[in-house]
Parts: structure tokens; C-alpha cells; sequence
């Protein structure tokens, strides 16, 4: 740890930081703050650093945005700023000396990749990795990620990030998030990468983790709350370093159904707050098949004295008025409820565009995700592309289908604005 502070000092030595500007960016920097965490699309990775320098590190990177862009520039510390910057509970895993130290590197067809560091726990796992080459590889991705255990693929979903740092290097992460029947042997993995160049540039990178994997806290609920005459199941609350877990059931009874929690966080006896922190994967199963898990910041390293759970901003829409259907074939709308203010433009046989307004200003989400087609089946989507504009809750969407469906068919809303009169508020049983 002392060579990589003395390194640190040395590239640090090296910038200038003019202090006018430091002391501006004080003076706007929750402005600026909240301006970028609305924005950010990627998801946040972690980096080992010495835990006293990581204390000074993290109070400059928050309080002065202009400090974190010199920082970001150093090779391998642009996934800290991004990590410290938008997730509360990545920095208490930097602070408390949680993540490991990997520095894999394996060469493969002139391409090389480092794990550079890991953080574990009964959730999930977490990869920091470097890409780099002698030449572009700002246009390559990754194909296929698997991690592996004794030559078996463990399930989990996945979000990865791939921010060039320059035309020759990539850094991002892997998130692995553990499913229900994932079960671990031992500390030993293998990472396998398949990257979508011309070769198809296949790594197995093996990796031992030193650390145990901290005890997920386990929080029982079973809290019926009735939200605007729907009802609402806070099954359990699973705190982990990673991220804490809130589970719901939705019953199938409720005559509205239940799109979207756009405020869930958890809140402390001093008012702090850990809500939903960074990008990536958010939730796993879906509110409509009623059952739900939704990932937000998690306080695992903090002793709160009461906890409480705040849900708000509730999206529903009335059953039988929650989808819109349409003929493909015939590139027509047939029928849109009279509550969706929304444009829609039929492309092709499996392709629709659509202009809709969202909750969050510059906030990007989807207002289809599956489509029910004439015999019943269910379509998923294969590819959506959404942007904000700018300034705006207007948002400007196009989604392609599946093929082989039979028209004409019902797209079911994912996301809109339509809001249930209330909000749940749920006491964790911490003792």
C-alpha cells in the first residue's frame, strides 16, 4: 500500500490544480452533483486504495467535481471517482478496506485484460477490469461474460460498464448479481470473456478471492400496506456491502397494476438517506409477475438505531387500460387509452417508435419492455433505444420485437407517469 501511495503522489505531484477553481467548484459543487447523478448511465466500479488516503480522496472527489475530472485522468482511478461519486455504499466498502486487490492480466490476440480489483459478498460480485491495446479499441465490446466455477457457469445477472479512457484502454466493471440457485464452492473463479472483434478474442481468467464474504443481513417483514385501495407486500429487506435488497409481492387482486417505485429508499434515526445510487441492474423480476426485487444503496457497514423504509411516487395504471394495441402488419394503432399521452409511429412489421413523457426530468426509461400477441404468447422486446430531451421529461423511444408474432397485438405499458394517492412507510425490526 505504501508503493501505490508514494505512486499516487507522484502522478498527483504532476497536476496542477488551480485554487481558484477549486474554490468555485465548492461553491457549486451539490449543484453540480445532482446534475451529473441524474445523468449517469454507467455503472459504478471499485478500486482498492489504502483506507486513510481513501478517506481524504473521497471528501475532495465529492466536494469538488473539477478535482474528480483531474483524478480520472490518472490510469485505473477513473472507476474510483465514478464509484466514491455516486454510490454511498461503495465509498463505506472503500472506507472500511472491503474490496481486494486482483491485478490479473492475461494476452490474448494483442489484447490485454486486467482484473484489477474485486468485492464479494453473498449478493453478488463486483470486477474492475482494464482493456487495452496497441491500437483502437474504442469500438470494441463484450460479446459474452460468464463467471465461472469449477468449469460451470454460476447463474447470475450481469451489468457491465466500458468507459474508454482513451482510444487504447478500457475500464468499466463487471456486476455479477447471484440468483436464487447460484451456489458458491470455495474462493476460486474463472472470468470468461468473449469480446465482439474480428477474431472473437476469447479470455479464462482465473482469480482467488482473499477476503470472506461479509453476512448478508436478513430483515423480515411481511408488511401488507394498502397504497390508494391497491395492495402492496414488503416481504423482506437484505442488506449486503454491495446493496441492500426489497422484496415485494403485488397481488394478482389489485384492480391497477403496479408499474414502477420511483422514490424507495432507506432512512436512518439522523435523516440520512440511501435510495437508488447507480446504474446497471436496479431489479430483478418484474412488478407485473408479482413478485419483485429492487436493488438500492446499501448502509451495511453503518449501526443505524431505526431504520425505516420509504416508498413513493407509486406508478400504476387501471387494469384493461395499461396496454395499447396495435397491427404490425398493417402499420396501424388500433386503440390507445384515453389517460397515455402518447405518439406512436409504426416502422416496420416489428418495430415502433413512441414519444411519451417520464416522472424524472432527463430521466430515460422504457414504456414497452413484451407485447401480447393475438394467440396470447408473449413477445419480448430485443432492442430498444431511448433518448431525454434535453431539459425535458419528454422522451423519444424506438422498440423492436421479437419475430414470429401473430397480429394484431397489446403493448403493455412498462413505465408512465400515473401516480397512486400515497406512499408506504415501513419500520425495520432491527433487534
Amino acid at each position: 500500500m505504501d508503493e501505490k501511495l508514494q505512486q499516487l503522489e507522484q502522478e498527483l505531484s504532476k497536476i496542477a490544480v488551480p485554487k481558484e477553481q477549486l474554490e468555485q467548484a465548492h461553491s457549486h459543487a451539490v449543484q453540480k452533483y445532482r446534475i451529473q447523478r441524474r445523468r449517469r448511465k454507467k455503472v459504478v466500479q471499485v478500486v482498492m486504495i489504502a483506507a486513510l488516503f481513501s478517506l481524504i480522496f473521497t471528501v475532495s472527489v465529492r466536494l469538488s467535481p473539477a478535482f474528480a475530472q483531474t483524478i480520472a485522468k490518472i490510469p485505473g482511478f477513473a472507476p474510483l471517482v465514478e464509484m466514491i461519486a455516486f454510490d454511498k455504499g461503495m465509498e463505506d466498502i472503500i472506507q472500511n478496506d472491503y474490496a481486494e486487490e486482483i491485478g490479473i492480466t492475461q494476452n490474448v490476440n494483442n489484447l490485454t485484460i486486467t482484473i484489477l480489483s474485486a468485492v464479494a459478498d453473498e449478493s453478488g460480485l463486483l470486477l474492475t477490469y482494464r482493456l487495452e491495446a496497441p491500437f483502437d479499441v474504442s469500438t470494441i465490446r463484450f460479446e459474452e461474460i460468464q463467471l465461472q466455477q469449477l468449469g460451470e457457469t454460476l447463474p447470475a445477472s450481469i451489468a457491465y460498464s466500458d468507459s474508454p479512457s482513451n482510444e487504447n484502454v478500457i475500464e468499466g466493471n463487471f456486476d455479477f448479481i447471484f440468483l436464487e440457485d447460484a451456489t458458491l464452492n470455495g474462493d476460486e473463479f474463472e472470468l470468461f470473456i468473449q469480446l465482439n472483434d474480428a477474431d472473437q478474442t476469447e479470455f479464462t481468467i482465473p482469480f482467488k478471492l482473499s477476503k470472506p464474504l461479509a453476512k448478508s443481513k436478513h430483515y423480515t417483514l411481511n408488511e401488507q400496506v394498502e397504497v390508494d385501495g391497491q395492495l402492496i407486500i414488503v416481504n423482506q429487506v437484505t442488506i449486503s456491502p454491495l446493496r441492500a435488497e426489497i422484496e415485494f409481492t403485488i397481488p394478482e387482486t389489485n384492480s391497477m397494476r403496479i408499474l414502477d417505485f420511483n422514490t424507495v429508499k432507506l432512512i436512518d434515526e439522523k435523516g440520512e438517506e440511501w435510495g437508488r445510487g447507480r446504474s446497471g441492474i436496479s431489479a430483478l423480476g418484474s412488478l407485473r409477475d408479482n413478485h419483485y426485487t429492487m436493488f438500492i444503496e446499501s448502509n451495511y457497514f453503518r449501526e443505524p438505531k431505526s431504520l425505516t423504509l420509504i416508498i413513493d411516487k407509486i406508478e400504476a395504471l387501471e387494469k384493461g387500460k395499461d396496454f395499447i394495441e396495435v397491427d404490425f402488419e398493417k402499420r396501424k394503432v388500433l386503440s390507445v387509452p384515453k389517460e397515455l399521452d402518447v405518439q406512436l409511429e409504426i416502422w416496420t412489421d416489428y418495430t415502433i417508435s413512441a414519444t411519451y413523457n417520464v416522472a424524472q426530468e432527463n430521466h430515460v426509461k422504457d414504456l414497452f419492455t413484451y407485447l401480447i400477441d393475438a394467440n396470447g404468447e408473449e413477445v419480448s422486446r430485443s432492442t430498444s433505444t431511448n433518448k431525454s430531451s434535453e431539459e425535458s421529461y419528454q422522451v423519444s423511444g424506438s422498440y423492436t420485437f421479437e419475430k414470429g408474432f401473430v397480429n394484431p397485438v397489446k403493448l403493455y405499458i412498462a413505465n408512465y407517469p400515473q401516480f397512486l394517492d400515497g406512499h408506504i412507510e415501513v419500520k425495520i425490526p432491527l433487534n
